[in-house]
């Protein structure tokens, strides 16, 4: 799909000494592979355990082949899981969302574990497409994430959509915490035309009110 461009940034929290979140995007011969990565706040090795993971998908992710039987998003997401669990790292661990876009396709395929979030946005509505992993009963515990020693294959899934039309934000739950609260508001900023507007907009709209860290990446067509 020709023009496909995104925007993201990446926030401190104001309660937090150090931004655990991590963004990776990589761009080859038309093809998009965009992760945003979210690190448990009480795990120590959150952001070693990332480095790991982007050093592995950066290397790995031109295997991905979308056809039956093929590599897919799932498969790079979970060796990209079994990468952080062989590393000697203490609790490396963190949630992600993630997207990939092939060459001159508006055939995406979107990944999520943990608490980290899929959004679709039109100029009608913005829909969460990704299912929280967590707690019913206490939210703030994630029942996924990347590094967990017991993590099944089957437990890491992915799923496609057509995104033609529409602009999809990866984000984590430092960013939607503060969405969900003006949901209109956002809806409004992340259907401005020119990115420059969408991302000073989203910076005086988060900046220095995230109590937890606070990415995003939004994907759209030029």
């Amino acid at each position: 799909m020709d023009g496909l461009k995104y925007i993201s940034d990446s926030i401190k929290g104001t309660e937090r000494e150090e931004n655990k979140d991590r963004i990776f995007v990589a761009q080859q011969d038309g093809s998009l592979l965009a992760i945003l990565f979210d690190g448990i706040s009480s795990a120590e090795g959150a952001n070693a355990g990332i480095d790991v993971a982007i050093e592995f998908a950066k290397t790995n992710y031109q295997r991905i082949k979308l056809t039956t039987g093929g590599y897919g998003l799932a498969d790079l997401m979970f060796d990209v899981h079994r990468k952080i669990v062989e590393s000697p790292i203490s609790s490396p661990f963190s949630t992600y969302s993630a997207a990939y876009v092939p060459q001159g396709d508006t055939a995406a395929v979107f990944s999520n574990l943990g608490d980290s979030r899929i959004y679709e946005v039109t100029s009608q509505y913005i829909k969460q497409l990704s299912h929280d992993d967590n707690l019913v009963h206490n939210r703030s515990v994630v029942t996924r994430y990347l590094g967990m020693v017991n993590l099944e294959r089957s437990g890491v899934t992915d799923f496609p959509l057509d995104i033609k039309d529409k602009r999809i934000l990866l984000c984590s739950d430092g960013f939607y915490s503060i969405l969900e609260q003006n949901l209109s508001r956002f809806h409004e900023v992340l259907n401005f035309k020119r990115p420059s507007d969408i991302e000073k907009a989203l910076s005086q709209e988060i900046r220095s009110k995230n109590l937890d860290d606070s990415s995003y990446i939004l994907m759209f067509n030029e």
